[in-house]
């Protein structure tokens, strides 16, 4: 493989003890060669080229709950590469073969030796940088900036974000940190007062985007102001822009729109890419103006994930240019399913969109084939059953959906789906049996609550949805559906103090959401009788 600046030294800045890079990064191959393999990623087309983008035939994978903790640091099974691209390292132009063997990925000494090439050991590797006695496994460099973590039982494999310990996220949001990694017996707590100790109180006062993250997952109120400013700031890493970007639907109200709009419009396609994700949970109209654009992007991830996003999009909405756009990047997408067209996934996936199409036939035989593949795989229960409400024929989504807890008795999506199904066929009592599974199995999901709640009042027993809605605003207090309603029920119930609260906090989490707005002034009396804002119930109740 080619290195890249071979004429680029590493010469050192004795005030900082940091060696810095002669001759600038201008390019990424090196670094996306290696990500070929060394990332969670998923194939897109098989004509890899060396020097293109790596997005032109792959599509990463963001810091996304399930794969990485919320700071970002290695959960799941994702190699390298999304880690290595939030370092510092990577921003100060550090490649792969910086400090690896290209050919058998070994380090050419021990690693702390590794670190000794850039940074100075006189400054680094001593007591009053460690607080470790010398030559300690806590004195050693890659203990504390590159912790492991065990994949199939055996493999230890290094985070390569490079990171700072911060035991004092570990208390406030329950990321691992490298000192209580190695101090088994101890407490973060512990680890966040030597910490203090240690370092002084500096960089607990700066914003850190891990706490960002966990306020987005966790639905908490901040979150979506601290979403919109990481999404803005240009000196932030691109995958975590971009995954901050991807949230932006999940919290965002009425002012996220012209984030989510700059980050379409972003110079990393990385960016661009999360942000289509936030796009489909906006209107149709608004996601036609917002998205079309990208259509033609000169990424082929960023244009076939754009015509994803439009698939549910009425094509007499498009005009001409537009609508030849959306089929040639839709013809893409199509094309980059079969890539892996020995997987279920990709059968599921080009099922979602030939729903969205309005093709039910072509759907039905795609989700037939991804059953055959994986009879295993949840989604395909789910969203068969649901082409058969679809089509009028929930007797045989019901079935659908029986045969997928055979398989899977414990996944809260089939058991959620059964329950509208039922609801549907007016078998209340069974349904609510199957809400109230999918409420309380893991992961759990503040989505499916709601909707039991809004079963359970509809059945007449208010006062429970009620109890089911205050326990999950505890564990969601920045949820707006369970805001919404809880102040509706709260007032039906006749308890209006209670009611006007939970709208004030409403209102409270974006002050330019009309809905909200409304429900507030009707129910502190300032909106006219009946015309405000009830549980806000989707299509699938």
């Amino acid at each position: 493989m080619a290195l890249e600046n071979d004429k680029a030294t590493w010469d050192f800045d004795m005030k900082t003890g940091i060696a810095k890079r002669s001759v600038p990064r201008t390019s990424q191959a090196e670094i996306e060669t290696c990500a070929r393999c060394h990332a969670r990623r998923s194939v897109v087309a098989a004509d890899y080229v060396y020097g293109q983008p790596l997005m032109q035939t792959h599509r990463p994978a963001l810091l996304t709950e399930g794969l990485y903790f919320a700071d970002g640091q290695i959960q799941d099974e994702v190699y390298e590469y999304g880690s290595f691209l939030q370092s510092k390292m990577h921003a100060a132009g550090v490649t792969c073969t910086n400090c690896h063997n290209p050919h058998d990925l070994k380090v050419p000494v021990s690693a702390d030796r590794v670190c000794a090439s850039c940074h100075l050991p006189e400054k680094f590797d001593t007591p009053a940088h460690t607080f470790h006695k010398a030559g300690s496994t806590g004195a050693s460099c890659v203990s504390c900036h590159m912790p492991t973590r065990d994949y199939m039982v055996v493999h230890a494999r290094h985070d390569h974000s490079f990171r700072v310990p911060r035991p004092d996220l570990s208390v406030s949001t329950g990321n691992p940190n490298a000192c209580t990694q190695c101090h088994r017996n101890k407490s973060n707590a512990w680890a966040a007062e030597a910490a203090l100790r240690w370092w002084g109180d500096k960089a607990r006062k700066q914003p850190h985007y891990g706490q960002t993250m966990y306020a987005a997952r966790e639905e908490l109120a901040p979150a979506e102001a601290a979403l919109q400013q990481l999404v803005g700031d240009s000196s932030r890493p691109g995958i975590r822009r971009a995954t901050a970007a991807s949230l932006l639907a999940r919290n965002g109200g009425a002012t996220s729109t012209a984030t989510l709009s700059k980050a379409l419009a972003d110079p990393d396609p990385l960016v661009r890419d999360g942000a289509l994700t936030a796009a489909e949970g906006i209107a149709r109209e608004q996601r036609l103006a917002l998205v079309s654009p990208l259509l033609r992007d000169p990424i082929r991830t960023v244009r076939i994930d754009a015509a994803r996003t439009l698939a549910s999009v009425p094509k007499d909405q498009m005009n001409s240019s537009e609508r030849a756009d959306f089929e040639a990047a839709l013809a893409e997408y199509v094309q980059s399913q079969m890539v892996d067209s020995d997987r279920a996934e990709a059968h599921l996936n080009l099922a979602g969109v030939y729903v969205e199409q309005g093709e039910l036939d072509r759907a039905e035989a795609q989700f037939r084939t991804a059953l055959a593949l994986m009879p295993a795989l949840a989604g395909t229960y789910v969203n068969f059953a649901d082409l058969y409400r679809q089509r009028g024929r929930d007797d045989e989504g019901e079935r659908v959906l029986r045969q997928g807890l055979c398989v899977a008795p414990q996944d809260p999506g089939i058991h959620h789906a059964l329950g509208l199904a039922l609801v549907r066929q007016k078998r209340m009592g069974e349904a609510l049996k199957e809400l109230e599974k999918a409420a309380v199995l893991p992961p759990e999901r503040p989505r499916y609550t709601y909707v039991y709640a809004i079963a359970l009042d509809s059945a007449g027993q208010t006062g429970r949805a009620l109890e089911v809605l205050t326990s999950a605003h505890a564990g969601h207090p920045g949820n707006r559906e369970i805001l919404g309603a809880l102040a509706s029920l709260s007032a039906k119930a006749g308890r209006g103090a209670a009611a006007v609260g939970y709208a004030k906090k409403l209102v409270e989490l974006d002050p330019q959401d009309p809905e909200a707005r409304q429900l507030h002034d009707q129910l502190t009396g300032k909106g006219t009788p009946g015309g405000g804002s009830g549980p806000r119930n989707r299509n699938e109740e």
